[in-house]
């Protein structure tokens, strides 16, 4: 309602004030549904080439990415956890990990989203190290 008033001179309303409210709001929520799963889609392959170009890394520099890894999602709190455990690792979609919690789809997407924020934040320091590993795999033609 407030972007509607904000913008309110860049809008012709040629049937009823309900119809069109509808509409704005229905348009709006399909944006941001899909402004989500573009997000999620590029956050699960990211994650799954990390993987692949991991698979051939040094062992100890993987060892401790990995080790580090493991403290940064254990670190997490146990709904986050969970949810991106189930997500990442069991491959399950959104909408599974929503009927095996009893919880909504929403839920699972916010908690995915705090976790990957948290992760973010907890890894930045290994930063130069993912990089590394990065190159190292480019350059063996991965």
């Amino acid at each position: 309602m407030i972007w509607l008033w904000e913008h309110r001179d860049s809008h012709v309303i040629n049937s009823s004030l309900s119809s069109y409210l509808l509409k704005c709001v229905y348009r709006r929520a399909l944006n941001q549904i899909k402004r989500n799963e573009i997000k999620g889609m590029a956050d699960t392959r990211f994650f799954n080439e990390m993987q692949e170009m991991m698979e051939d890394v040094d062992f100890y520099q993987f060892q401790e990415l990995s080790r580090r890894i493991k403290e940064a999602v254990d670190a997490l709190p146990e709904s986050y956890r969970e949810v991106f455990i189930m997500h990442r690792f069991q491959e399950k979609t959104y909408r599974e990990i929503a009927e095996q919690l009893n919880i909504p789809t929403k839920t699972v997407d916010y908690r995915m989203q705090q976790a990957l924020k948290q992760l973010r934040k907890d890894l930045r320091d290994y930063l130069p190290l993912l990089i590394f590993i990065l190159t190292k795999c480019m350059a063996s033609g991965h």
